[in-house]
């Protein structure tokens, strides 16, 4: 299996997607004084998940058309 450009940059920005969107989603918890718990944190871990393959989704296309 080899891996492409369009991989690399996939894996890339989803990662950098992934720490961005939790940090923005628990400061977004955080201003709604939503205590800290074991059911916040996982929401926090999917939304995150799903910010990041939403990201990985995009940039397959947009590689895939180059």
């Amino acid at each position: 299996m080899q891996f492409t450009t369009g991989d690399v940059w996939s894996l890339i920005l989803s990662t950098i997607a992934f720490f961005v969107a939790s940090y923005y989603i628990k400061r977004y918890l955080d201003e709604m004084d939503i205590p800290k718990s074991m059911t916040r944190s996982f929401s926090i871990f999917v939304l995150a998940v799903a910010v990041s393959y939403g990201v990985a989704s995009l940039v397959d296309k947009v590689a895939s058309w180059l």
